[in-house]
């Protein structure tokens, strides 16, 4: 794909479109796991997530309808 979707450059070298694309593409899903993440801590939801290869959980702090 590089001929036609410039994802490299000759050298070797990604393009600086490639680049702005992944950066906007990066923002967009951001703003989605952001917004999910909102929605199951407002609903009572613990998130889960994998630092340094162990799994963290927001649970603690999420509050249920139980409380």
């Amino acid at each position: 794909m590089a001929k036609n979707g410039e994802l490299k450059k000759q050298n070797g070298t990604v393009s600086e479109k490639t680049l702005r694309k992944a950066a906007e593409l990066e923002r967009i899903g951001n703003r989605a796991v952001h917004r999910a993440q909102e929605e199951n801590r407002l609903r009572g939801i613990p998130n889960y997530y994998s630092i340094g290869g162990k799994i963290i959980s927001d649970k603690d702090s999420v509050k249920t309808g139980d409380e």
